[in-house]
């Protein structure tokens, strides 16, 4: 999973430059054996739709995959690998839990605006800054040259001057931080880890042959003020190979949860493009759909169960003659 040089880094001192700096940064933190792996659990073209599954769903230029718990193991593998938990464990002083996490992929063109990620909500709606300390996890899952993390260093000191804020303004930044702009241009496994409450966003693209894929998570300290802190988790229970009080504690078994999975989506969300594929889609579909409709509407309900029950035991000795002729 993690490349051995990750795993042999000292985490106390990944720790301190998380204090000093507001950041750390290790390229290919993962193996690429690993990202491929994740990647082949995760179908980005099947966006859901009346499926009772997780799955992906799309926002404009982005598609997500926000339960990732309940889809891909490998996810899981790294969210609550033994390295990740001992860098919470060595940077927080209380309690700390999981608030958020997804697998994205951008597309085409994007422009971030400049922001912290220490938010508090009432369902949708941001209401206000937090002080809790909290970390943002980044992996890079495609090599990533445009579209990189940017971060604004030291911003982890003196955000909070801004948090009646929700973003700031790109000419903001320019004007009187642009030198303190840090890009972070890496290939895919590579890890990027900050304070939520440094100022960060994606570097703005637009290029039509251009995809970015990244995991993110993040894991907040969150006091007793502030119960139902997150959204809420769903978790795939044959991934709990390694389930401890630990484990449960930091991905909040029985802990309270008011916030909704981000992003907030629907048909209108989606590009018309990616309609007019989902139509192509549902062509065939609708004319299963009308067939069995008319099918059910001519014939008698006893008639059709009838006509199951035969095909169902000519399935079944035809499966025993071939037994049998083994």
């Amino acid at each position: 999973m993690f490349d051995l040089s990750f795993i042999n880094y000292n985490t106390n001192q990944i720790v301190n430059e998380l204090k000093t700096k507001g950041y750390f940064v290790f390229e290919q933190a993962l193996t690429t054996q690993h990202v491929e792996e994740l990647l082949q659990e995760i179908d980005f073209n099947q966006i859901l739709l009346n499926t009772n599954d997780v799955g992906v769903v799309t926002a404009q230029n982005i598609k997500f995959l926000t339960h990732c718990l309940a889809k891909s193991k490998k996810t899981y593998d790294i969210i609550t690998s033994r390295k990740i938990l001992d860098i919470c464990r060595e940077y927080f002083n209380d309690t700390y839990r999981i608030t958020n996490h997804r697998v994205y992929q951008t597309s085409k063109s994007s422009h971030m605006p400049w922001h912290t990620d220490n938010n508090l909500q009432v369902g949708k709606q941001l209401v206000k800054k937090h002080n809790m300390p909290g970390l943002l996890f980044l992996f890079y899952l495609s090599d990533v040259s445009s579209n990189a993390f940017q971060y604004i260093k030291d911003s982890h000191t003196w955000s909070h001057k801004y948090n009646n804020e929700i973003y700031l303004s790109d000419s903001f930044i320019d004007a009187n931080y642009s030198q303190d702009i840090l890009t972070l241009p890496m290939p895919k496994g590579s890890l990027i880890l900050c304070d939520i409450h440094g100022i960060h966003r994606a570097e703005p693209f637009e290029d039509k042959s251009y995809k970015r894929t990244t995991l993110l998570f993040q894991v907040d300290q969150i006091g007793s003020e502030n119960l139902g802190h997150g959204e809420k988790n769903i978790v795939n229970t044959e991934y709990l190979d390694n389930l401890t009080p630990e484990v449960m504690d930091y991905l909040g078994f029985g802990f309270k949860r008011d916030y909704p999975a981000f992003p907030s989506t629907s048909g209108a969300t989606m590009k018309p493009q990616d309609i007019l594929k989902l139509q192509k889609q549902l062509f065939p579909q609708t004319l299963e759909a009308l067939s069995k409709s008319l099918v059910k509407s001519v014939l008698p309900t006893e008639l059709i169960i009838n006509f199951k029950r035969i095909l169902w035991n000519l399935k079944l000795n035809l499966q025993k003659k071939l037994t049998d002729s083994f």
